[in-house]
């Protein structure tokens, strides 16, 4: 595995889809269990005041860039610094233009962004072969039953040991482990969002009988139920799938916010 990429703090894998897939494959057959998580600018910034947050994430197995703008940071970052605000004011403009015109040229650090919500689909869909038993935690109640009728549609030979939408307080931990224990999942996706479902595995990936692969994957479960829908792919592409999500859903707006004004100033400050 390369060497991790820091960004403000939070460590990240330069890692593509098929190297996921890989490590997934490996960790399910090792005896010790693994944590993947997807942070993404939001979770980065709310990393920078919860110091214990920020130490689940740099300690996962795994850490995937979830979002166009850990990319770019990555890239900025790498960028040698000027003594000229003027300079690197046009430095910061001139990065940010290549996002959306330009994004090829902003994977030189980081080489792909890999989204919670794809990887779920394409661990699904390698588990086909490799019949690794899944199990759904999280979202509102029914939905991860319903994002399984989805999935089975068009993954017919996955298997779901289970699903359960519970709560991801502390004094549901014991029924919840219980479940999932008598279910004997390999793969459990937990989907609680930020920070509670890295914290939720954090306490109780020890006491996981069976499951080898635990991944924290925010909204997955709610687009493979069609509950909520993804950015067109141009949209995706060009990191504006913010945006997206703004127009269809302006309660999101804070949020937003934080992932990308709040996110790029304090790049801009760590540098």
């Amino acid at each position: 595995m390369s060497k991790r990429i820091d960004i403000a703090g939070v460590r990240f894998d330069p890692i593509r889809y098929d190297d996921v897939l890989m490590a997934v494959e490996a960790f399910v057959h090792l005896d010790r269990q693994h944590m993947i998580v997807t942070p993404n600018p939001e979770m980065v910034v709310n990393a920078q005041g919860h110091s214990e947050f920020r130490s689940i994430l740099n300690h996962a197995s795994l850490s995937i860039p979830d979002g166009i703008g850990i990319l770019w940071a990555a890239y900025y970052l790498s960028l040698p610094k000027s003594k000229s605000s003027f300079i690197e004011f046009v430095r910061v403009m001139g990065s940010l233009f290549k996002v959306l015109f330009k994004s090829k040229s902003i994977h030189s650090i980081l080489p792909q962004r890999v989204t919670g919500s794809d990887l779920l689909l394409k661990i699904v869909d390698r588990s086909q072969q490799a019949q690794w038993r899944i199990f759904l935690l999280g979202a509102a109640p029914g939905v991860a039953e319903v994002a399984v009728d989805r999935l089975l549609e068009q993954y017919p030979q996955s298997i779901f040991a289970g699903t359960f939408a519970g709560t991801p307080e502390p004094s549901h931990e014991d029924d919840l482990v219980r479940r999932i224990n008598l279910a004997q999942p390999d793969i459990l996706f937990v989907a609680y969002g930020s920070p509670a479902q890295e914290e939720w595995i954090a306490r109780n990936l020890k006491k996981l009988n069976t499951t080898k692969v635990v991944v924290g994957v925010g909204g997955a479960i709610d687009f493979a139920a069609g509950r909520a829908k993804r950015a067109p792919q141009f949209m995706q592409k060009i990191g504006l799938e913010w945006l997206w999500r703004l127009v269809r859903e302006p309660r999101r707006i804070k949020r937003i916010w934080t992932a990308t004004v709040v996110f790029v100033r304090m790049i801009v400050g760590y540098k």
